[in-house]
C-alpha cells in the first residue's frame, strides 16, 4: 500500500484555508498531498459546496478551486470529493451539527475529531497534515488536541497566516505577492501516542468517546509522574507505599507475593487454572517453610489446600487483599495499578499486577 500525505483541515465559513494550506504545502514546500478532508459544520458543508446564501461567502465549491489551483501550477490533484468521507460533519444521531456553541456542541465535535485522527493515524507510513487556521477557535482547540492524542513523529500541526490585504479575497495566490503574503508556520505540540500506543490498539479504547480518553490519558500521566515504589517486606507481611504501610494476614501476603514472584519469572498473568494446580500449591508450601514456618505446620495439619487451591477462595482473597491496597494507597487510579487485576475471559480468566515490576521492591527476611 503506497504512503500517502494527507491534508486536513478544520474549516467554517472560509473553506480558502484549506486551498491556501495546500498552495503552501504543494508549491512552497514541494510537499505533494495525496487526499484533503475537511472537518466542518452543517452550515460549513454549505459553504465548501458553494451553496450558501450569505452574500460573504463563496459561491464556488471548495473541490473546484482545489482543481483550479493545481491546475494552474501544475499539480496532481489530490483525491476530495463532494461527499460525507471527505467532507466530515458531526452529528447525534442523524442530526448534524450546525455549529459550535453550547457544551454539548463542544463535546460532540471533538468526539467526530478524535474518531477521525484515530482511523487516520493506523497506518504508520501516512503522514497528516493538520490546519487549524478556519473555523471558531474551539474547533482548533479540539483537533490540536486530538492530534496530541494520536500523533506520530512526522505528523505536523499547521497554521496558515496572510496579510489583511489578500486575506479572503481568492482561494490561493495569483501572483507572487500574494504569494509572499501567504505564510505556513508549524505549531509545536506533545505527542502522547507513546503513552496510549498499546491502549491505541486495543478494542476498549477505540470505542472511548474524546472526553473519556482525556480522562484516561490524565490518569496515565498521574500514574507515570508517580515514582513511588510498593515495598513487600516479607517477614512483616508488611505493604508500604510512601509514608502508609498495611499489614497482611499470612497467605493474604503470599498470594499477593506470588503474582510479584511470577513477574520476576516473566510469567505476567497467571490462569486461575494455574493459580489452582498442584504445582502452584507447591510454589505455597515453599514460601511457607521458608518464610512462616509457624503457619506452615498450622496449615499443614489441617491439610486443606494440599491438593491445590480452591478458586472461590483465591477470590475471596483477592478481594481482600486489593480492598487493603485501595486503602493504603489513597489515590484510586495509582492503587488500580498496584491490585491484582483480572483480565475476564470466560472459562480463561487471568490474573495479574498491572504495574511493571520495576516500581514493586521486594524486602526478604534476615537470615
Amino acid at each position: 500500500m503506497k504512503n500517502k500525505n494527507i491534508l486536513v483541515c478544520v474549516s467554517g465559513l472560509t473553506p480558502q484555508i484549506v486551498t491556501e494550506t495546500l498552495f503552501c504545502l504543494s508549491v512552497k514546500e514541494k510537499i505533494l498531498i495525496d487526499e484533503i478532508y475537511v472537518i466542518t459544520t452543517r452550515r460549513g458543508r454549505d459553504v465548501i459546496l458553494g451553496l450558501d446564501k450569505h452574500p460573504a461567502t463563496p459561491k464556488t465549491a471548495l473541490k473546484t478551486e482545489i482543481s483550479n489551483l493545481c491546475k494552474k501550477y501544475k499539480l496532481r490533484i489530490p483525491l476530495f470529493n463532494n461527499n460525507d468521507k471527505h467532507i466530515i460533519v458531526a452529528r447525534e444521531e442523524s442530526i448534524e451539527l450546525s455549529d459550535i456553541r453550547s457544551d454539548k456542541d463542544n463535546i460532540l465535535f471533538p468526539n467526530k475529531v478524535s474518531l477521525f485522527l484515530r482511523d487516520k493515524t493506523s497506518n504508520a507510513g501516512d503522514i497528516i497534515f493538520c490546519s487549524i487556521t478556519g473555523g471558531r477557535k474551539s474547533m482548533s482547540v479540539h483537533i490540536a488536541n486530538a492530534l496530541s492524542l494520536f500523533a506520530r513523529e512526522r505528523d505536523r500541526l499547521l497554521h496558515v497566516l496572510t496579510s489583511e490585504k489578500y486575506e479572503f479575497k481568492g482561494f490561493y495566490p495569483l501572483n507572487k505577492k500574494e504569494a509572499a503574503a501567504l505564510q505556513l508556520s508549524d505549531i509545536p505540540f506533545v505527542r502522547l501516542r507513546a503513552i496510549l500506543s498499546y491502549e491505541i490498539k486495543g478494542k476498549n479504547l477505540m470505542e472511548l468517546n474524546f472526553d473519556q480518553i482525556v480522562s484516561f490519558t490524565q490518569n496515565r500521566l498521574k500514574v507515570l509522574s508517580d515514582q513511588n515504589k510498593l515495598i513487600c517486606d516479607i517477614g512483616k507481611r508488611e505493604l508500604s507505599y510512601g509514608n502508609n504501610s498495611i499489614n497482611l494476614e499470612p497467605m493474604e501476603f503470599l498470594f499477593y507475593y506470588f503474582f510479584v514472584d511470577q513477574k520476576t519469572k516473566q510469567k505476567n498473568k497467571i490462569s486461575i487454572y494455574d493459580i489452582t494446580s498442584p504445582d502452584t500449591t507447591s510454589q505455597f508450601t515453599g514460601y511457607l517453610e521458608s518464610y512462616y514456618p509457624y503457619y506452615y505446620l498450622r496449615e499443614n495439619q489441617k491439610k486443606s489446600w494440599q491438593k491445590g487451591f480452591d478458586a472461590r477462595d483465591f477470590r475471596s482473597k483477592r478481594t481482600k487483599i486489593n480492598k487493603k491496597i485501595l486503602q493504603l494507597i489513597t489515590d484510586y487510579e495509582i492503587a488500580m495499578q498496584f491490585i491484582i487485576e483480572v483480565e475476564k475471559v470466560y472459562g480463561e480468566s487471568k490474573y495479574f499486577i498491572p504495574i511493571p515490576l520495576g516500581r514493586i521492591k521486594i524486602l526478604f527476611p534476615q537470615i
